[in-house]
């Protein structure tokens, strides 16, 4: 079972609930910026970059910033998540991808692919526009990613909605560190992994009830039952603080550059 397309959608349909999950690692220990990883992980002196689901653009200030002769543009398929974003830049499809074949030095996917309903087709798509020798990065999340989090926020969603209730968690993932490997050596004869470990030790409620708001539109209730799984939520992270110093989980940034 996945996630239903138009809830997706809707939750990209601007770009503050994906900063609100994003910020949340701003807590991680040791500091590490995945844009820092995928830079390093670019190809030398590329004329032509795309950015594939760049939403807000957080990589593509970077990539322009270390390739300024080359062509860095931004491609997402919701037109809302692109309003501040500095062209170039496009509202286009993964699976359809309005450029000709073999043109980019190197094309990114980052934290994107598990959205897509065709996977294989977004790859192939990938590989088409690539020029020889060319470079796709691709980053996800590992598959036991946030598993402390995630917990807690489906028990405040069960206390109030039922124990049977379908959450975004409970989804067939398409796309994480268990199965890409799969899905991008059908394309690619070469694909490197590159991993960061690291704790998220966050100091206070807020950033993790502004996750929980994030995700809203995922949950299938009203809004006023949504305020009591608000208030769960709330209660059993003051019961933690109430302990504890910090709320810790561990999260992993994994990477793959594909050739």
């Amino acid at each position: 079972m996945t996630v239903d397309v138009e809830r997706t959608q809707g939750n990209y349909a601007h770009a503050g609930n994906l900063k609100s999950r994003v910020s949340l690692y701003d807590h991680r220990e040791p500091r590490i910026d995945p844009v820092d990883i995928a830079a390093g992980l670019m190809p030398a002196g590329p004329r032509l970059v795309l950015d594939i689901g760049c939403g807000y653009g957080r990589y593509l200030k970077r990539l322009r910033a270390d390739h300024p002769d080359a062509a860095v543009v931004g491609i997402d398929a919701a037109p809302g998540m692109l309003t501040r974003v500095e062209p170039p830049i496009m509202v286009a499809d993964a699976q359809a991808i309005p450029y000709p074949d073999g043109c980019a030095d190197a094309v990114l996917a980052m934290h994107m692919l598990y959205h897509v309903p065709d996977i294989a087709k977004a790859v192939a798509e990938f590989r088409r526009i690539l020029k020889p020798g060319g470079t796709l990065l691709v980053s996800t999340n590992a598959h036991d990613d946030m598993a402390e989090p995630y917990a807690m926020w489906a028990r405040a969603i069960r206390s109030v909605l039922g124990p049977d209730v379908f959450l975004p968690g409970d989804e067939v993932v398409k796309f994480d560190s268990a199965n890409a490997p799969s899905h991008l050596e059908a394309e690619f004869a070469s694909v490197e992994r590159f991993e960061e470990r690291g704790t998220v030790s966050v100091p206070e409620p807020g950033p993790l009830m502004d996750y929980l708001a994030s995700i809203r539109s995922y949950v299938d209730c009203d809004d006023a039952a949504f305020e009591r799984i608000v208030a769960a939520a709330e209660q059993e992270l003051d019961a933690h603080f109430a302990v504890h110093d910090r709320y810790r989980f561990e999260k992993a940034l994994v990477f793959y550059r594909c050739r």
